[in-house]
């Protein structure tokens, strides 16, 4: 997902039915403001990500959640520090620790 968020286009809605978009709802808090419970956001598997980017990871310790964070840090072994905008409600990185790129 780039920096920017944007809403979904004429493009975005094709690839979703092709399979080449993955959409999901924002369930919780945790990244409020920019995303709230009920929003639907569209995932571009397999794009490249950076510093400041909202991506979709695998939940280090329960297999069937996906979770919504925003990579703060990325460290010199590739691991990725993820972290919600609402520090108040977000279980990520602060208390699972970084994630490897495979789990995003």
């Amino acid at each position: 997902m780039a920096s920017e968020l944007r809403k979904a286009n004429l493009i975005d809605r094709p690839l979703l039915v092709l399979g080449r978009r993955r959409a999901f709802v924002v369930e919780g808090d945790s990244m409020a403001p920019t995303l709230n419970e009920g929003d639907v956001v569209l995932v571009e598997p397999g794009s490249k990500f950076g510093v400041g980017d909202i991506v979709l990871a695998a939940h280090p310790y329960r297999s069937s959640v996906k979770i919504l964070k925003r990579v703060t840090a990325i460290g010199s072994d590739g691991a990725l520090t993820l972290t919600g905008d609402n520090a108040a409600a977000s279980t990520d990185s602060r208390t699972f620790g970084a994630l490897a790129p495979g789990n995003i």
